[in-house]
């Protein structure tokens, strides 16, 4: 009776651990190092985001993608721009991203400075190219891991740029925000 209880309950121990490892999440970092001289670990995740832009036009968001990064325990969001056309509107520190959650929150962050496009002349056209740095605190990714961001507006001076996200966006918003958390 003793022995059929010992291999019962490591069945059940066996069962959990199983459970518990393919419930876990699978975070594949664009990096994940530790400074050799301070022990500060940063870490960083990307993705795309669609944009269903018609094309053409100045101003046109040619590609898009955004990320998660943790140096240390500060968290930060990198979003990059490509528009169509040379434009000379900065991302400046007043500027809010404005992140729309399933639930109805709304999550507002901003820049950690202003940031001027580069232009780029391609074989046919010239694209200008935003690298913005916005902070976030850790409380505010836990929300978006949680519930899907369905909405987000992106200011550029006096131009706004609204965007509703897809299914597959808000699931890689929810596992980037969920991985940078771990």
């Amino acid at each position: 009776m003793k022995k059929t209880t010992q291999i019962l309950g490591l069945g059940i121990l066996f069962l959990f651990a199983t459970t518990l490892s393919l419930s876990a999440q699978k975070c594949k970092y664009d990096f994940n190092k530790t400074d050799r001289i301070t022990g500060e670990q940063s870490k960083g995740i990307g993705f795309k985001i669609e944009f269903k832009m018609a094309p053409g036009g100045i101003g046109t968001i040619y590609r898009s993608s955004m990320g998660f990064n943790k140096v240390g325990e500060s968290y930060h969001v990198n979003v990059e721009l490509m528009f169509t056309g040379q434009l000379r509107e900065r991302i400046l520190k007043s500027d809010p991203l404005i992140i729309k959650l399933s639930n109805g929150e709304t999550i507002t962050i901003y820049p950690q400075a202003d940031f001027t496009p580069t232009a780029t002349a391609g074989p046919t056209s010239v694209f200008s190219q935003y690298d913005a740095k916005y902070d976030i605190d850790a409380a505010s990714l836990q929300k978006i891991a949680e519930s899907a961001p369905v909405f987000f507006r992106i200011s550029l001076q006096d131009k706004v740029y609204d965007r509703e996200l897809s299914k597959k966006d808000q699931k890689n918003f929810m596992n980037a925000a969920r991985c940078i958390l771990q």
